[in-house]
């Protein structure tokens, strides 16, 4: 655990100001509370400490290796990395800036920790700005607080609460103008209501959110709207419709030099291939993905490129690309205990096992991945995962009960969740047999 001094001199080394350093040469404890807090919430966002909560200082805070490597060398912050000085530079200024410039370090922030995960962080800078904006009748702050706090409300799945936060958001927007901020939070609307299946609401926003990118001009909106009605047509069987959608939110994406974007549309056109069970095709999509991510080190879409190559290569008997990838995958998600992703990996491990005749050995890794499915509670996993195990059961006639209460279960899944296609497909192989 790090001991205080050295949290201490990390925080002065961040605020960096000859007051700060009286103040914490006196103890962490004559820091104000609230400014001790961010500063403690920035070095987590910068990757310096990590914590458990601040119930209790010294079982809380540990040193990461950059943390460790700050304290021993205090390297010139012009010798860090340019993101690392601006994230500074608006702890800084969130200290001891003036109403409007700590407005802006404030959005900022909340930029930083949605993108990074730092949901906490993130909120409370929310709730900061959000009494900032009041205050001063700031409509289009007040909007990006809305709207960034349905961020916040999706990431842990509450789709109500985010509905709300979202059309509060639009209707601050439209007070101050921002047709651009309608144009975003419609968008994210139709995210909200396609995860509850509604898919005719999600489709009307969507379809608002892109007309009004194209009135605005706001190409980057273009490409993202185009991409959520991509998904809303794969998931209502309008293959066609899909595939265009998502071949111009690719174009877009290119365009604007967006190449993190342009993998994530590109594995999107890859697992459309893939649920038309075109495996060659979307493998090439698949792999275009991962050499993409590999340039950019997005390495959240790499593992997902990677679990989707390996499943096309296991379908199409190329068993040492399969490995290959999956292994790689499998490796990305074990860290962060990742079980949505794993339960693909394990998924894919089965269907390897099949193609090399270890059917024993496959059920493990089937059931392994079955249970992994339902304790990362995402729906379409599950079902993917249950149809998989059913499969294979039926092929090597092992256990038929099991594998129609695996066939039902998966097509049961799959038509709550709208995709009716797939859930035709696997009621054929039912009547089958």
């Amino acid at each position: 655990m790090a001991a205080r001094r050295e949290i201490e001199s990390l925080i002065f080394y961040v605020l960096g100001e000859r007051n700060r350093q009286l103040l914490i040469s006196g103890g962490l404890e004559a820091v104000p509370t609230d400014s001790r807090v961010a500063a403690l919430r920035g070095l987590q966002d910068l990757g310096w400490i990590g914590h458990g909560g601040f119930a209790d200082f010294e079982d809380s805070y540990s040193l990461t290796e950059e943390g460790r490597h700050i304290v021993a060398s205090k390297p010139p912050l012009s010798s860090l990395e340019k993101a690392c000085q601006n994230h500074v530079e608006n702890l800084r200024t969130l200290d001891e800036g003036a109403n409007g410039s700590r407005k802006e370090a404030l959005k900022k922030l909340i930029v930083v920790g949605c993108d990074t995960g730092n949901w906490d962080t993130a909120l409370v800078n929310c709730h900061e700005l959000r009494k900032f904006a009041e205050k001063s009748k700031d409509h289009e702050s007040l909007a990006f607080s809305l709207y960034h706090e349905g961020k916040i409300e999706v990431a842990q799945n509450k789709w109500d609460e985010a509905l709300e936060f979202y059309l509060a958001a639009i209707e601050k927007y439209m007070d101050a103008g921002d047709r651009a901020g309608v144009a975003e939070s419609n968008r994210a609307l139709g995210v909200v209501y396609g995860s509850k299946g509604d898919h005719a609401s999600a489709l009307r926003c969507f379809e608002s959110s892109l007309s009004m990118a194209k009135a605005i001009g706001n190409k980057l909106l273009e490409a993202k709207a185009e991409g959520n009605l991509a998904i809303i047509y794969d998931m209502e069987g309008r293959f066609d419709s899909s595939e265009v959608s998502h071949a111009r939110s690719l174009e877009l994406f290119l365009e604007l030099g967006d190449l993190t974007s342009a993998a994530r549309t590109s594995n999107n056109l890859g697992v459309l291939n893939m649920d038309r069970e075109r495996f060659e095709t979307a493998a090439e999509y698949f792999e275009k993905t991962i050499q993409t991510c590999r340039e950019n080190s997005s390495r959240s879409v790499l593992g997902i490129a990677l679990v989707n190559a390996g499943y096309c290569f296991a379908r199409t008997g190329h068993t040492h690309n399969a490995i290959r990838y999956t292994d790689e995958a499998a490796a990305i998600f074990r860290e962060p205990n990742d079980q949505n992703m794993l339960a693909l990996s394990y998924r894919n491990y089965g269907l390897i096992e099949m193609r090399n005749s270890n059917c024993e050995r496959a059920f493990e890794w089937f059931e392994k991945g079955v249970r992994a499915a339902k304790a990362s509670g995402v729906d379409n996993t599950f079902a993917a995962c249950c149809y998989e195990y059913g499969m294979a059961l039926i092929k090597t006639m092992v256990n038929p009960k099991l594998a129609k209460k695996l066939l039902k279960r998966s097509s049961s899944v799959y038509r709550e969740l709208g995709n009716a296609t797939r859930a035709q497909k696997i009621e054929a192989h039912l009547a089958a047999a």
